[in-house]
């Protein structure tokens, strides 16, 4: 750890609350305000802290309103210190102002709708400009919202539909330029609109990269440049921190000094960047989750080394936040997590400052470069193997299915907890790259701190914005996360049918343990699959306590995904990690105990690769809603896949694959594949036990088994190997 590293403040009792998304502000002479989202319970505020002289002088001051607050940012100007955040309450969000100068002025709202969110704070003319996004169905615009008589008047600056997380400059000569990420339908670009004279150019694309580029933050170090930087993410967990020069020439941008500073393949990302009168920009950003570091940008050009300013200490460094003075020194704030452990899953801030100086003579390099096994991705690429929509028609008539097929993801992270990209970034991947027709974004509830309501209707309305697409669901879903050093109940996804249903964290008194969690889903209407049930971490373990268990809620199990094959303990797959796993943990097991469970299979991505990475699941439904697929879980009318969507009927008389049948008779089994590749195996097991298996020829079959009746209780499910080692399992049907 770096010396100067040592001298940070924490602000927050991590003990008892949540100290999230800080951010700081300077006035150059030495007061620094540093303002944090802070959460106890249910109950969330924006809380002011000042520093004089690097002395706590003044704390605990309330920023924001009597609603949920997120994501705050700050800006010492017009000789005071400026907070913008997001606000929600009575199921509106809105963008709210204030200044502080010894006193707090009164809440300013500049607008209120039903999903505003990305806040940031600029200088224009002299003028603190406030920018934000404000997202509806289909698209989400770039808002500039400028002092003039007295009120903020918002503009929208974007032309391309769907834009988000703006920042904007402006230079000494006078020029304006605001930066945003943009979709096109098929990738994320850096995008810009420079104002000269009081005009507005065209839209400027400022990357030249195929991945995603995302988290635009463009400053000024000297009167004709911006610098502007942003992050990418691509394939296989890749990632990179990008700069570039935009020098205003004769009225136009030119690009200049393209870097890309630091590239990995590791989970999460955010970033900011700051820039002084002396031509100096500093750029700070997260390393894996678990550090936050820094690259200097000098006056003639070149940048320096990374450097920590985080503590290295295996603790999740993440949310950093930077400003650079005149006097070259670097002022900063970032959030520092327990992560999983014995503590509880609060964080808090630490502010710090470091000179320039300082900051150019160390190195640490070695850090940025070093490769964590854990997050590495499946070393096999993995095509969208689908059979054709005329095939997929003829199929379902064949079989007299009265019900449409889809194929989804219902498992992955993104950085709102610990995984990788953006929000509309996962769904945009599920519809866009994994061609989808649903999908769930599952955040964790407690990693690396523990998730707040703020959050939870930020990925409320999120989901709903996704879920009014054309031809796609999404499912309001969140990953229940037990504390793994301090308890075994192993992970939980929780879905509900709509947009309604709760947060029940695993260290709030409604989620403490499973049957707690149980309960407060079933009153909300919602219901859970546990996954990886029986993962082994070596120094910590996710398995499944299966001696917990709900059959009203607890409808399905995950059997499939980028850990491990958990149909039983020997099960492996070149489509996974093939991760260790206790024994007595996975499906077979599980069904042993008597438990009735349909089958799903997702990815469990942190890397933008769900409906890729990992399993998928079939979903039979009369039509593509969210209520209907998630009707189609709860039924267990679905059946797993490692990715391949193979076409699977597994029925007994006109029972569907997931149903109980009462009993004693003969039974009859009408099977039905279409695979995407040649079959190598098909069988029927019960009990465990392989009862039926068959070497067909193509990847087209149809057959019926029959087994004899029998007064015991039984489950049969049908499992289809095709040549390429990709699987498929039909939910079991339950024998009384």
């Amino acid at each position: 750890m770096n010396s100067f590293a040592q001298k940070s403040i924490e602000i927050g009792d991590k003990l008892n609350m949540n100290n999230q998304y800080p951010a700081i502000a300077t006035d150059g002479k030495g007061t620094d305000y540093v303002i944090v989202e802070e959460a106890r319970k249910k109950q969330e505020r924006i809380v002011l802290s000042v520093f004089k002289d690097g002395v706590l002088a003044a704390s605990d001051i309330v920023v924001s309103g009597t609603g949920l607050a997120l994501r705050p940012t700050a800006l010492y100007a017009e000789g005071k210190a400026w907070f913008a955040w997001s606000e929600f309450q009575d199921g509106k969000w809105s963008i709210c102002v204030r200044t502080y100068d010894g006193a707090l002025s009164p809440v300013t709202v500049i607008e209120t709708g039903d999903a505003l969110f990305y806040v940031s704070l600029a200088v224009i003319n002299g003028k603190v400009a406030v920018l934000y996004n404000r997202q509806a169905p289909k698209k989400s615009d770039v808002i500039l919202a400028q002092q003039k008589d007295g009120a903020f008047v918002p503009e929208k600056i974007n032309t391309s539909v769907k834009c988000y997380r703006p920042t904007a400059c402006q230079n000494k000569d006078g020029d304006i330029l605001v930066v945003y990420d943009s979709f096109d339908g098929s990738i994320y670009n850096v995008l810009g609109r420079l104002c000269t004279d009081g005009k507005w150019s065209d839209e400027i694309r400022i990357d030249e990269s195929e991945n995603r580029c995302a988290q635009p933050v463009v400053v000024s170090p000297d009167h004709d440049l911006f610098v502007v930087c942003w992050y990418e993410n691509g394939i296989f967990s890749f990632y990179s921190y990008n700069a570039v020069d935009i020098r205003i020439k004769d009225g136009k941008a030119e690009r200049e000094n393209y870097q890309v500073l630091v590239s990995n393949r590791n989970w999460y990302n955010n970033i900011d960047a700051s820039a002084n009168a002396n031509g100096y920009t500093v750029f700070c950003y997260t390393i894996g989750k678990y550090n936050i570091l820094c690259n200097i940008r000098k006056p003639d050009g070149s940048w320096s080394k990374p450097v920590l300013l985080s503590y290295n200490d295996g603790r999740c460094g993440i949310r950093g936040k930077v400003v650079l003075s005149d006097d070259n020194i670097i002022h900063y704030v970032w959030q520092w997590a327990e992560r999983n452990g014995h503590q509880d899953r609060y964080a808090v801030a630490v502010y710090n400052t470091v000179s320039v100086n300082d900051v150019l003579a160390c190195d640490d390099t070695e850090i940025v470069t070093k490769i964590d096994q854990f997050v590495q991705p499946i070393d096999v690429i993995k095509t969208l193997d689908k059979v054709s929509d005329e095939e997929k028609a003829a199929w379902l008539k064949k079989n007299n299915l009265d019900y449409k097929l889809l194929f989804g993801d219902i498992h992955g992270q993104s950085n709102m907890s610990d995984g990788m990209g953006e929000l509309d970034h996962y769904y945009h991947f599920a519809m866009n790259d994994a061609d989808m027709d649903f999908c769930a974004l599952t955040d964790h509830d407690c990693y690396p701190d523990e998730a707040t309501q703020s959050e939870w209707e930020w990925n409320r309305a999120t989901r709903n914005l996704f879920n009014a697409e054309d031809d796609f669901s999404a499912i309001l879903a969140f990953e229940w996360t037990s504390n793994e050093y301090h308890h075994d109940f192993g992970h939980k996804n929780v879905y509900y049918p709509s947009s309604e249903g709760g947060l029940y964290t695993s260290v709030s008194e409604e989620g403490l343990n499973p049957d707690r969690l149980y309960a407060a889903i079933k009153k909300d209407g919602g219901l859970c699959i546990p996954h990886h049930p029986a993962a082994d971490w070596k120094l910590v373990s996710a398995a499944t306590d299966w001696d917990y268990n709900d059959p009203e809620v607890q409808r399905a199990v995950e059997i499939f995904s980028r850990h491990a094959d958990y149909e039983k303990t020997d099960a492996v797959s070149r489509y996974t990690k093939n991760i260790a796993k206790f024994p007595r943990k996975c499906v077979q097991d599980a069904l042993a105990r008597g438990y009735h469970l349909g089958f799903v299979a997702g990815s469990d991505s942190h890397q933008m690769e769900h409906g890729k990475e990992g399993g998928i699941l079939g979903a039979f439904v009369p039509e593509n809603t969210s209520q209907e697929v998630w009707s189609a879980i709860w039924n267990r009318r679905t059946y797993a896949t490692t990715g391949a969507r193979i076409l699977l009927s597994f029925r007994m008389g006109d029972a569907f694959m997931g149903s109980e049948v009462s009993t004693d008779g003969e039974r009859k089994f009408t099977c039905s594949v279409l695979a995407v590749n040649d079959i190598r195996k098909i069988e029927i097991i019960k009990n465990g036990e392989v009862v039926y298996s068959s070497v067909p020829e193509g990847r087209d079959v149809d057959f019926t088994f029959t087994d004899c009746g029998s007064d015991s209780s039984d489950y049969y499910y049908l499992r289809v190997e095709q040549v390429d080692d990709h699987i498929a399992w039909s939910s079991p049907i339950y024998i009384n």
